[in-house]
């Protein structure tokens, strides 16, 4: 028997134990497939922020403290019942900052008038973001820059690129810090920010909309995000596309984020769009 035979018999003999061992060999599981398959009992806290800014007529635009921090609580009330829905029971949720992410208006933004809110839109004062809800967080530099880093930037052209890659995105001694406080392995973020206009400009751009015609020209608009962090790595395991709002939700109902046309203070996520976004997360990988 040549070489060349002998060779090609070795090779057919070989195949079925490497089709078998290919076979055998187990898939690794993916940072979200892990968390989709710990959520249901290892339920992730719940940390919010958000962030409204209020264009004024007589006043120099602003951030508004007491309705950027209802503006979280509204959308984590949202966000905990959609999460029931999909069997996982949030039972805590906190909102230490506002105006934490860098989502439209604050951008890049390190700075910016804040007023305690709406009634006392006359008094503001330059506060440098995140800014906290708590006293005791601004005497704690080390928790506030770990919650801070929550809502951070990340490489989210790569994330959205590979499947299965995980974003880093806090320091190793943030992580620790975050797990070692709030005992829990993930955390679920959501991000709220909006723009809109005062009563006052509102009614001055409508009578401004009359003389030219009839014409709105409010421009409210919001945006909100959600991400899921695991703790034990530090990293970003899945984060919603941000969502634009321009006071339609995806069932055509106006209500959502108010648009300057309808229900003026309304300036809320929907259960719709909550699901929305919330739905890949639970999506199958493979």
């Amino acid at each position: 028997m040549s070489r060349l035979a002998i060779a090609l018999f070795l090779r057919l003999a070989l195949l079925p134990l490497l089709l078998a061992g290919c076979v055998a060999a187990p898939i690794a599981e993916s940072p979200l497939e892990a968390a989709q398959r710990r959520l249901p009992t290892e339920p992730p806290l719940l940390v919010a922020e958000g962030c409204l800014h209020q264009r004024n007529l007589f006043y120099l635009a602003h951030y508004l403290r007491e309705e950027s921090r209802q503006l979280a609580e509204d959308g984590a009330k949202e966000l905990v019942t959609a999460m029931a829905g999909h069997g996982i029971v949030i039972r805590q949720k906190t909102v230490p900052l506002i105006c934490a992410s860098e989502l439209p208006p604050r951008g890049e933004d390190r700075e910016g008038r804040l007023s305690v809110n709406e009634k006392q839109q006359d008094v503001a004062t330059l506060e440098t973001f995140p800014i906290s809800l708590n006293p005791a967080l601004d005497a704690d530099a080390a928790l506030k820059a770990a919650y801070g880093a929550l809502f951070g930037p990340c490489d989210a052209v790569r994330y959205r690129r590979e499947r299965l890659y995980e974003c880093p995105l806090l320091k190793p001694e943030q992580a620790a810090l975050l797990k070692a406080r709030l005992k829990q392995p993930y955390l679920l973020l959501l991000s709220i920010a909006g723009e809109r206009d005062s009563v006052a400009s509102r009614a001055g751009g409508a009578l401004l909309g009359f003389l030219l015609g009839g014409m709105s020209i409010s421009t409210d608009q919001a945006t909100a995000r959600i991400r899921l962090v695991n703790l034990d790595s530090g990293a970003l395991v899945w984060s919603s596309f941000e969502a634009e709002f321009r006071g339609v939700s995806p069932s055509g109902d106006s209500s959502g984020f108010d648009s300057g046309i309808t229900s003026y203070g309304s300036l809320k996520l929907t259960d719709d769009w909550t699901e929305r976004m919330l739905k890949p997360l639970f999506a199958k990988q493979r």
